[in-house]
């Protein structure tokens, strides 16, 4: 697999990043994914008591790797991330974003992720709840 320039990469990471924080100040309802806000890569948006929170959902192999820090990472439908100032965020509002349900990336320091072998609305939303427990429950994810 080509690993992508680490300049471009930087920069694909920062547009993320933007997105992450404008995304934030927006509306938003329990669980929503939004369309693309770089090649392969989309929010979910949710929020815990009042504090808006949006995960990045990762597709492409080779951002994968690059999150990852390892061009070895096995064969990986999306990686699912989330920067630790929002979890510090939700924390000083009073709710908890468990982040030992999530692995720390080596190569974005300050960025924690999960990997996907199979991704689906249901498994992204599921692993949601695990890592902030205090979402309320939600039956109509498809």
């Amino acid at each position: 697999m080509a690993r992508p320039a680490p300049t471009s990469f930087r920069r694909k990471l920062e547009l993320v990043q933007t997105s992450v924080d404008s995304a934030r100040g927006a509306d938003r309802r329990h669980f929503d994914f939004t369309g693309e806000v770089a090649p392969g890569v989309r929010l979910i948006l949710s929020e815990v008591e009042g504090t808006p929170l949006a995960f990045s959902l990762w597709s492409y192999p080779q951002d994968i790797a690059e999150l990852c820090g390892d061009a070895a990472v096995p064969a990986t439908a999306a990686l699912l991330a989330i920067d630790e100032a929002q979890a510090r965020a939700v924390l000083a509002a009073g709710s908890t974003v468990d982040l030992g349900q999530l692995t720390n990336s080596d190569a974005v320091p300050g960025v924690y992720y999960a990997l996907f072998d199979y991704v689906s609305e249901r498994r992204v939303h599921a692993v949601l709840h695990r890592v902030v427990p205090a979402l309320e429950a939600h039956t109509t994810v498809a």
